[in-house]
């Protein structure tokens, strides 16, 4: 990958300097993950931090013979930085929901690009705290409809990973029950609410590809405000 690429798809870099650039690009690995594969085994975290140049992922908690989704990260956005910073999660793994390719940076060289450049380590701040307030918008929609909290879902998925084309905003076609687990709502819900959507004309799917159309963004916004 060339430094401009790199740059453009990853915020994190975007401040980094040359040097800092031409180092990431020569200490980086190139991993290739099929659909269904175990990215992060719970007891592999803190080893390294994983930079997703395409595709889509699943962080899932087990518990208690539970699994529960936690997130869904598509290109752009990387996971195992926090694990690196602090103390590893427990019961957490990581899953390809499509064929997902990544750049990984093992934990020793990470907090060295850290330490080289103060304007990557100031990024890598104001990212946190953005994902910090991405979580507690989340806990915010707890006392919302299933509804608002399936659209508000699906928008920011959009707005975060999606590619804009002639159809609307295209994302992966995730799981019913995945999506029920991030949206914080039932599985039964979250088929219901998709079934009124497609036929209300918002959303439109194509399982031959695995891709979701949010057909009109600015439709859905104003449709959760009214809900």
């Amino acid at each position: 990958m060339e430094t401009q690429a790199i740059v453009e798809l990853f915020p994190l870099f975007s401040v980094a300097n040359p040097e800092t650039l031409e180092w990431i690009l020569s200490v980086v690995d190139e991993e290739h993950y099929a659909h269904h594969e175990e990215i992060i085994k719970e007891n592999d975290w803190g080893k390294g931090v994983y930079f997703i140049t395409s595709g889509w992922v699943k962080v899932r908690s087990r518990y208690n013979h539970q699994e529960v989704v936690l997130e869904i990260l598509g290109k752009g956005d990387f996971f195992g930085e926090m694990e690196v910073l602090d103390e590893s999660l427990k019961y957490i793994d990581v899953i390809a929901l499509s064929d997902v390719e990544l750049l990984s940076i093992s934990a020793q060289r990470f907090l060295q690009m850290l330490f080289k450049d103060t304007q990557v380590q100031h990024k890598m701040l104001q990212l946190s705290v953005r994902r910090f307030r991405q979580l507690y918008r989340r806990f915010q929609l707890h006392q919302q409809t299933p509804k608002i909290k399936l659209i508000k879902t699906l928008i920011k998925l959009a707005e975060t990973y999606g590619k804009l084309t002639e159809e609307g905003a295209e994302i992966f076609n995730i799981p019913e029950q995945d999506l029920a687990d991030i949206a914080d709502i039932s599985l039964s819900d979250c088929q219901q609410i998709i079934g009124q959507l497609q036929h209300q004309g918002c959303l439109e799917s194509d399982p031959s590809r695995q891709v979701l159309f949010l057909n009109n963004l600015k439709q859905l916004n104003h449709f959760a405000k009214q809900i």
